[in-house]
């Protein structure tokens, strides 16, 4: 089974969302406990953590003009993207300033926004695959459309595809982020997801007299 292009953000996202929480883990610890060991681990791991959250930015940015979505679920994606602009780059600014000072607890705090910002916007990116079906091959994009839009990674040319709608998709986000900020354009409310955790918290339990017994032959 072939790999699509704009499949490649998904496949590198694991390693910043996990690899920060851990980062975050030893520098903390480094900054209580003084050890130069783990201060050492956590200088290397802010500078892995960055780098690999910049790879799966860059693929990321290319997936967003690889896919086919609605309003509503671009404005999704543009929260997402903006939100992991932010995380790198407060991922950078972090293994700079450890590159010539020890762990402490502000930076373990920054770390541990950073944390925070990557979980809501790794939710925001599984609501727009699993309910939305952003990027789902036999929900949105079939046949010509998906080659067009996305071929395979390992073809002739998926890396000049990749490069290229990396560069239009930051132009996306930036140019939208632009539009948003001066009040040109509104952001769909229920994009943030607020809405969805709503309605699941409004659901209902079932009650006793809903539940029907499991019948089982004696």
């Amino acid at each position: 089974m072939e790999m699509r292009v704009h499949e490649l953000h998904p496949t590198l996202i694991h390693a910043p969302l996990a690899l920060l929480p851990s980062t975050v883990v030893v520098d903390l610890t480094a900054a209580l406990t003084g050890d130069p060991r783990l201060d050492k681990a956590g200088r290397t791991l802010w500078w892995t953590t960055a780098a690999s959250g910049l790879l799966a930015g860059f693929a990321g940015m290319a997936a967003s003009q690889e896919v086919k979505a609605d309003r509503h679920s671009r404005d999704m994606m543009f929260l997402h993207g903006l939100g992991n602009v932010g995380v790198v780059l407060g991922a950078f600014g972090v293994a700079v300033w450890r590159t010539g000072h020890r762990s402490s607890l502000v930076s373990s705090l920054v770390g541990l926004g950073s944390f925070a910002l990557a979980a809501y916007t790794g939710w925001l990116g599984g609501e727009m695959v699993y309910t939305h079906g952003v990027g789902v091959k036999e929900l949105t994009m079939k046949g010509e459309d998906l080659d067009l839009l996305s071929p395979s990674l390992t073809s002739r040319q998926a890396p000049a595809r990749l490069l290229r709608d990396a560069v239009k998709g930051l132009g996306w986000l930036l140019g939208r982020a632009r539009q948003v900020f001066t009040g040109r354009e509104r952001l769909d409310p229920s994009a943030f997801g607020v809405k969805a955790v709503e309605e699941k918290l409004e659901q209902p339990a079932a009650s006793p007299s809903d539940v029907r017994p499991e019948l089982r032959p004696v």
